[in-house]
């Protein structure tokens, strides 16, 4: 599911922004960082925050674009993470990959940005 992460102070200017645009949207609070998270994704374009996939261990809706990823986080997420990658014909690749991807524990998911 497609979600925006935004620190703490800018999470009241996010969801006036996205009232005001009509935009449907569920938010969750972890220490200093907001998740918008979106059943639709109409209208969200000009929104800022880093837009990342809140996923639970399956990462198949997470665009990719390229041949080679490296991961950053915890030894568990990698070596949770990366066999899916690579059953998807991914290579990994240490120094300029065409994907980073960085993975963090969100509750009892993951946060997945891939830039």
């Amino acid at each position: 599911m497609k979600a925006l992460l935004v620190r703490r102070e800018r999470s009241k200017e996010t969801r006036e922004s996205l009232i005001s645009m009509s935009v449907e949207f569920y938010e969750e609070r972890n220490n200093f960082h907001f998740l918008f998270i979106f059943p639709d994704m109409k209208g969200t374009k000009n929104v800022s925050g880093k837009w990342c996939y809140l996923v639970n261990e399956n990462p198949e809706e997470v665009e990719i674009k390229g041949s080679t990823f490296k991961i950053e986080g915890s030894r568990e997420v990698i070596d949770l993470f990366a066999p899916s990658f690579e059953k998807r014909g991914l290579k990994v690749k240490l120094e300029n990959p065409d994907n980073l991807i960085e993975i963090k524990r969100w509750g009892k998911k993951y946060l997945l940005s891939v830039s």
